[in-house]
């Protein structure tokens, strides 16, 4: 249906071309062609399922404190009393954190079941603190661990601001430019290591901090009108954060995802160049390969065995620090299995016929609509309008990643504004979403702000319309000429392309194929205006060493988070220092900003350290009224995305959106979910390691 539908788009577009259209006129003025910018449209169907969400005091949800006693599952009981784990009352911590039984939706839980769950990132391997692909998909959910935790926060009452982790409360000076925080004690991590401060200072000196290292974070993220931050040591259980300006409330929510996700120094630092002369940065980003397991975690589970491309094991990590209010160390759930696929797709089916626990909901959504509502469907769906976007990037660094004569021209091209503009009203957007799904799963976005996030304000968008004729028109007026192809042609002065049909490749992840339609779907309607635009589909370690290397022209981003709560991640959203922004990555030291994006770096420095809700919408409403007219990136389309969750599996917060402040696995305190007990002895989901653990960890010395 859905090939259908795109060749249907493309037939009326080049139907439309020979009779001369193109999209409607406006009034405005711009070379021969006149336009002007359109309203952009209500959604008037969001598809809305947080209604149904509950929110809680923190208290009401969990707190740490220790009970008078703690259980487990009988065969981790049974190490124990072999002598070969320590009683579980040693292995957790002073005050562990206690999730309270009433907080979830259907009780205590039976431990066992396995949790099926489908991955579809080559795994690079376990050196996530330096930026290594451990695979994505829900797998960093279970084996990795923040400091705050965000994930959840949807569903505080009490405050708008991260839950406690790691670090279990915290004190701000009297004016705002310290912050001292509180680590939990006598936590370890799975192979039995001690947790402290040294673990913390070791991923922000030595990762964050160390620019050779392409850690999840950079400096600029925790930086403050372009002053760090910093951080110290107190003791063993504290450390202390000292700020340029007063109460940076927004970098709370930078510790709560995986900007700030911490690594175990004890099986890292010697591996890092800083301590190892024989080390170089390349061998440390590969330590840990995706074979070499365990690998130490202070995750509810720990990645024990893989086989390549096809399965990832995760058992119980029985050091794990969180329990109930009855004393049961969590997880209940003791298994979860990762089946490796090619694209996402391949997880939603999964879920639609049960071998498969949760989904992102990004294809097939008139399928999963349909099935989900018929008797005995194995799944639920939670939907969310708005909630995510798909959009094409340009490379705008002048220098970084340039090779060639056409990479430079190329550059050159993208940071002309008519340039950008031409692009953008050479997309037909409303057919672009009519074609990807039947229903009110996409519809036309204009990029910047996602429709979904609660700053959003649908006056602040600058949304070009249809326009193939005023396209046209903006490249005449940059003197692009066509050749004898009727392709337009490199200008003179573009050393050795010039004269040469202009040709610009874009880069896409082979994981999400809502990607490759749009993009099949936009090579005609660049063609259409004389821009010949090619296509290449990369893996994602693939795809992620082309961004860092700058070697692309445009490249298919889906847009999540940070776009929904831009407040929550104001150093995230425009070119503050190199390294922020993929697409200008050289942007400081290349000293190549461009007027409006000194403009919008002015807006999120006031943004950051904004805390009134309203002056916050107004801040956003300037940054989206300016990306927007600028073209900076070329929305395509917003997405309803739905977060697919097994029908079967208990403790699932009701409403639970796929995104909000983090992707639905960190969101969905995953140590809590079950299975009841006919459900593990009837589904045919069998154990692949349990009762066996991986208590000796060769690879860590």
């Amino acid at each position: 249906m859905k090939k259908l539908l795109l060749l249907f788009l493309v037939f009326s577009l080049v139907s439309a071309l020979f009779a001369g259209g193109g999209g409607q006129q406006g009034t405005g003025a711009t070379g021969s062609a006149a336009w002007q910018p359109i309203p952009y449209p209500a959604n008037t169907n969001p598809m809305d399922s947080s209604h149904h969400v509950i929110m809680y005091d923190l208290d009401q949800i969990f707190s740490y404190r220790a009970l008078p006693r703690y259980s487990e599952p009988d065969y981790v009981a049974d190490l124990v009393r072999q002598g070969r784990l320590p009683p579980v009352e040693q292995r957790l911590p002073r005050n562990p954190q206690v999730i309270e039984t009433s907080f979830m939706p259907d009780g205590p839980g039976e431990y066992g079941g396995v949790s099926m769950q489908v991955f579809a990132q080559v795994i690079q391997g376990w050196n996530y603190v330096a930026g290594t692909a451990i695979g994505a998909f829900g797998i960093e959910a279970c084996v990795t661990m923040p400091l705050l935790y965000s994930g959840p926060a949807y569903l505080r009452r009490d405050r708008i601001e991260p839950m406690p982790n790691l670090a279990t409360h915290w004190e701000w000076s009297g004016d705002g430019r310290q912050l001292t925080m509180y680590l939990l004690q006598g936590a370890r991590w799975s192979d039995g290591h001690p947790f402290t401060a040294d673990d913390i200072m070791f991923t922000w000196e030595d990762n964050i901090n160390d620019l050779q290292v392409p850690a999840r974070s950079r400096p600029a993220t925790w930086s403050i009108n372009g002053q760090p931050s910093i951080l110290e040591k107190i003791d063993d259980y504290t450390i202390r954060w000292t700020f340029a300006e007063p109460f940076p409330a927004h970098l709370l929510w930078a510790m709560g995802d995986d900007r700030f996700t911490v690594g175990p120094a004890h099986a890292l630092r010697h591996l890092h160049p800083k301590y190892n002369p024989n080390a170089t940065y390349l061998s440390y980003r590969q330590a840990y390969t995706a074979t070499q397991l365990p690998f130490p975690t202070m995750g509810p589970w720990v990645a024990s065995r893989y086989i390549t491309d096809e399965l990832l094991v995760l058992t119980r990590n029985p050091y794990f620090w969180k329990v109930d209010s009855d004393g049961r160390q969590l997880p209940y759930i003791c298994e979860v299995q990762f089946t490796f696929t090619t694209n996402s797709l391949a997880r939603t089916l999964n879920t639609m016929t049960g071998t498969c626990d949760v989904s992102n909901v990004g294809e097939g959504f008139d399928d999963v609509a349909r099935r989900s509502v018929e008797a005995g469907a194995p799944f639920m769906v939670n939907w969310q309008g708005d909630s995510h976007g798909y959009g094409m990037e340009f490379n705008l660094d002048p220098l970084h990643g340039v090779q060639t004569d056409q990479d430079r021209a190329n550059r050159q091209l993208f940071r002309d504004l008519r340039f950008r503009r031409a692009l953008t009203m050479a997309l037909d957007r409303d057919g672009i979403s009519a074609s990807l799904a039947m229903g009110p799963f996409f519809r036309t976005w204009a990029g910047g702000i996602l429709p979904a996030g609660p700053l959003f304000t649908r006056e602040s968008v600058f949304h070009y319309p249809y326009n193939v004729a005023a396209a046209n028109a903006l490249l005449d007026e940059m003197g692009l000429t066509r050749g004898p192809s009727g392709m337009r042609q490199y200008p003179a002065g573009s050393g050795n392309v010039s004269g040469r049909d202009i040709e610009i490749q874009m880069v896409i992840a082979m994981d999400l194929g809502t990607m490759h339609d749009i993009s099949a779907a936009a090579i005609p309607m660049f063609q259409a205006i004389g821009i010949r635009l090619t296509s290449q589909i990369l893996t994602g370690p693939v795809l992620t060493e082309r961004n860092l290397s700058g070697q692309w022209d445009m490249r298919m981003t889906r847009y999540d988070t940070a776009w929904r709560v831009p407040n929550a991640f104001p150093n995230n959203i425009s070119p503050k220092d190199d390294n922020i922004m993929t697409m200008h990555y050289r942007a400081m030291s290349n000293n190549s900003l461009m007027p409006f994006e000194v403009e919008l770096n002015r807006i999120t420095d006031q943004l950051a350290m904004e805390l009134n809700p309203d002056r916050q919408r107004e801040l956003v409403a300037q940054f989206n009224r300016t990306w927007t007219e600028n073209a900076y990136t070329i929305g395509n389309v917003s997405v309803a995305y739905g977060f697919l969750i097994n029908r079967f599996k208990r403790n699932v917060q009701p409403g639970i959106s796929v995104n909000v402040y983090s992707w639905g696995h960190q969101a969905m305190f995953m140590e809590q979910n079950w299975f009841d007990r006919d459900y593990q002895n009837n589904s045919g989901r069998r154990h692949v390691m349990v009762p066996n653990l991986p208590l000796d960890y060769p690879n860590v010395r």
